[in-house]
């Protein structure tokens, strides 16, 4: 009777150790700007933003969304995976913080290749307009617009009928 007294005793701390939820898995923004929103969708309403290197809780997924958590910015809420890598970002060089001597869209250009001397060298060849590029860079549609827009040509999200 005393054996398996200590069994049970053991078979209770294991169970009670595998049913802790185990830590949030981390990632980190690889973008230069996403949107935190309420719901798992492009037209969830906006909660807030995260940047390029900022390293998230991701507390859960859905399809192509994740939903995360930034303590620091109190912020938790859906975003795209698409938005997201595994790979720990560090935004420090030597002794100071990199966003100190460049901004955050310039660290996540040269993060993808692309810095502003390429696009320089770019521009001098003659070869690419960037004003168009420039200009829909600029574009911001609320998700409000964005759903009346569906609506109006009969579209669901993502754009199926």
């Amino acid at each position: 009777m005393h054996v398996s007294r200590f069994w049970a005793t053991m078979l209770l701390a294991f169970s009670a150790a595998a049913l802790q939820a185990a830590p949030p898995k981390q990632m980190s923004v690889v973008v230069k700007v996403t949107q935190v929103r309420s719901t798992p969708s492009y037209l969830g309403q906006v909660l807030g933003t995260l940047a390029y290197g900022d390293r998230v809780d991701v507390l859960e997924t859905q399809k192509d969304w994740a939903r995360v958590s930034l303590a620091s910015k109190q912020l938790t809420g859906w975003t795209n995976v698409s938005a997201l890598t595994e790979k720990k970002i560090a935004l420090s060089s030597g002794s100071g913080n990199v966003e100190q001597k460049a901004s955050s869209g310039e660290v996540a250009l040269a993060g993808k290749g692309f810095n502003e001397q390429i696009e320089t060298q770019y521009k001098a060849d003659g070869q690419i307009d960037y004003a168009w590029v420039d200009k829909m860079a600029q574009i911001n549609e609320s998700p409000e617009d964005i759903s009346a827009f569906l609506a109006a040509g009969g579209l669901g999200e993502g754009g199926q009928r």
